[in-house]
């Protein structure tokens, strides 16, 4: 899939890669249709080339002018929409990391009292016990407030992006409605260009009308897959700080119940039974975001085609295999080339650099995405933290309804339990750390270089600019 990725991205050309040939042809084709087609040409006909000429740079024009607005828009809409609060991830982290610290120091606490316990069940310090677990609800009750918190600013976030026309369904209008402009000026384009299939640039115009389809079509591919990523990596998170929410609201009851069950035994059952519940979901949780991401891709995809009225069937390559066939039919005349020379020259810097850009966009994308999934705790650790803490629900609950009246070996699965549960938050305080650290030294090293997903779109956005000047001119 990857790899599938990386070609798809790799292969589609951007607006650039089409501007070069098409201002290329407009040089030679106005020099085309200006040149004699022999000495006994009639004004009638000299008339209705340079109409020809005109009418066609006109539509041409227009038409680039729309793509141009539509990428714009394309970019913008990713900018926006897929924006996170600037502390986002040091507040995440330190609200997680505050849980996972207080259910490891109850769980070293429970490793030397149960221990104890052991041998000597009268030997056990309950007030030990006690102190750990009003630690443990405290930091579960913040870890889950830190979610929440997350997942409001992500509301509060949306709300902002409807407002100002960057939500999926504003946005999927905004660009049904410039493609419809595209579309009918490329059928006024090709109308034109068949009412004068006398001239002697028809065949260019021709191939010209095939990169601008080509083109138009490679607009609607990219705004499809910066809305589909977009809207599945939110789904992920939205879902993730959910559960993460849940999770921790669960540990914070049974961490609340077991201190009860210090004095009151009784309450040992149903405390280990929400021990379960809570690990189960931290065990789920990457399972789950990551299913829903991945039904959200699907969802986001018909959501796009139903809005533009038709089926995105985008073939890599096409813009870039239209483009290489007009170059080899423009005709070479003399002086044609040299007015668009500095203009060309600088396109074609764009032109040879759009590729390499298309593959740092989509592979730093996908890798902060995976930098910031893991300081969700949602990589190789979630799995392991959950099924740690479920196994010492399953183990503490095996020994109360089981072992009701034997002490000691009831115990003796509670520190088992224990000790799994020490490995799990461990994991979970040393990996939070590690990741978080490993994120922003990431992330500092492609800000140093430019090449972070928005310095990239930022770049790409001052090269419109610079191409629309181009295009103003034609």
């Amino acid at each position: 899939m990857k790899n599938k990725k990386l070609n798809a991205g790799a292969a589609r050309k951007s607006i650039a890669s089409a501007l070069v040939a098409i201002v290329l042809a407009q040089g030679c084709l106005q020099s085309s249709f200006s040149q004699p087609v022999n000495a006994q040409s009639t004004t009638t006909s000299a008339l209705t080339a340079d109409s020809f000429s005109r009418d066609y740079t006109v539509l041409t024009k227009q038409i680039l002018q729309k793509g141009i607005e539509l990428e714009r828009f394309s970019l913008k809409y990713r900018l926006e929409a897929a924006k996170q609060p600037k502390f986002r991830r040091l507040r995440y982290f330190l609200s997680q990391e505050a849980g996972a610290a207080g259910g490891l120091a109850f769980e070293i606490t429970a490793v030397d009292q149960f221990e104890r316990g052991r041998r000597h069940p009268l030997q056990i310090n309950k007030g030990a016990l006690e102190n750990s677990l009003k630690a443990t609800t405290t930091t579960s009750i913040i870890a889950a407030s830190g979610s929440g918190l997350e997942l409001t600013s992500n509301f509060l976030l949306s709300l902002k992006n409807r407002k100002n026309g960057y939500d999926p369904k504003s946005a999927n209008k905004f660009v049904a409605s410039k493609l419809k402009n595209i579309d009918d000026l490329l059928a006024q384009r090709d109308a034109l260009v068949q009412r004068n299939s006398s001239s002697p640039a028809y065949e260019y115009a021709v191939a010209e009308g095939r990169v601008l389809h080509a083109m138009r079509n490679s607009f609607i591919n990219e705004y499809t897959q910066f809305s589909i990523d977009t809207r599945s990596y939110l789904a992920f998170q939205n879902l993730f700080y959910l559960l993460n929410t849940s999770y921790n609201v669960v540990g914070a009851t049974a961490a609340g119940i077991a201190y009860k069950a210090v004095t009151e035994p009784e309450l040992n059952g149903p405390a280990n039974i929400l021990f379960i519940v809570s690990g189960g979901l931290a065990m789920v949780s990457p399972i789950l975001s990551t299913g829903y991401s991945k039904w959200m891709k699907n969802h986001a995809r018909r959501d796009v085609e139903r809005a533009l009225n038709e089926k995105i069937d985008f073939k890599p390559g096409a813009l870039a295999e239209e483009c290489k066939k007009l170059e080899r039919a423009v005709p070479v005349v003399d002086g044609s080339l040299i007015p668009s020379l500095p203009v060309t020259q600088r396109l074609g810097l764009y032109t040879q650099s759009s590729e390499l850009f298309q593959k740092q966009l989509a592979n730093e994308t996908k890798i902060m995405h995976k930098l910031e999934k893991v300081a969700l705790q949602t990589s190789e650790i979630g799995p392991l933290i959950g099924g740690a803490l479920m196994t010492q629900g399953i183990l503490g609950t095996v020994g109360y309804y089981k072992y009701t009246v034997r002490p000691r070996k009831q115990i003796g699965l509670f520190y088992g339990g224990a000790v799994v549960g020490t490995v799990g938050t461990s994991a979970a305080v040393v990996g939070n750390a590690a990741w978080l650290l490993a994120s922003y030294s990431y992330e500092r090293n492609l800000a140093k270089k430019k090449q972070l997903p928005r310095q990239l779109i930022q770049a790409r956005l001052d090269h419109l600019v610079e191409i629309e000047k181009v295009v103003a001119s034609i």
